[in-house]
């Protein structure tokens, strides 16, 4: 497909799309490669898998960097595979793309366990649970650091939408400053794995 492309094209048009194959290719073998690692087999708690995505910077679109603070668990994962991919592939430098990750949380809801397929985002917020039974919008924001747009938009898709696994005090749907949220514990849904939808950002300020 990608030569017939060339041929039709010109190389210069398919020269990022030959990248973006390499970079996919080339990243499930660092995967690979990964897990059979001494720093994975000694350094990482069982129960966690993670799978990274090594993107060469020029053949993808960009995206704005977002900061968040990562629970320690997470934070340690990043750290491990940073360090084998420095002793690998040394002289290059690893930014992590906070905005495209995605994760597969286990929950357990009083009427039974969920998988919930979730952004990163909305896991380092579903996290904060495990340690609280009620937080303010601001407790959240001081924990993540998330910026204000994508935190109000990150805790609506987890208290307004469809799968509401958090529960809004008061209820409505615009997040506002003074709102706080629990854990929605009697939370159920037909299907064991269920995918938390991201609302579009929205204009509030604030």
């Amino acid at each position: 497909m990608i030569s017939k492309l060339k041929t039709e094209c010109g190389s210069q048009f398919t020269n990022k799309l030959e990248g973006m194959f390499k970079d996919i290719e080339l990243s499930k073998e660092i995967n690979e490669s990964f897990k059979q690692s001494s720093q994975a087999r000694t350094k990482l708690r069982s129960g966690i898998e993670m799978s990274v995505h090594v993107l060469t910077t020029g053949y993808w679109p960009t995206y704005p960097p977002m900061d968040v603070r990562l629970p320690h668990e997470l934070n340690v994962y990043q750290d491990i595979f940073k360090e084998f991919y420095l002793s690998k592939y040394s002289g290059r430098r690893l930014m992590w793309q906070n905005s495209l990750g995605h994760c597969v949380l286990k929950a357990d809801f009083s009427k039974g366990k969920k998988e919930l397929a979730v952004s990163l985002f909305q896991t380092v917020v579903l996290m904060l649970f495990n340690d609280a039974q009620k937080l303010s919008f601001q407790d959240i924001k001081d924990s993540t650091g998330i910026e204000d747009k994508e935190l109000r938009r990150t805790l609506q898709s987890l208290a307004c939408g469809k799968v509401r696994v958090l529960q809004k005090l008061p209820k409505g749907r615009d997040v506002e400053d003074d709102d706080s949220f629990i854990f929605n514990e009697g939370f159920t849904a037909p299907l064991y794995r269920i995918k938390v939808h991201l609302f579009a950002i929205s204009s509030h300020g604030g």
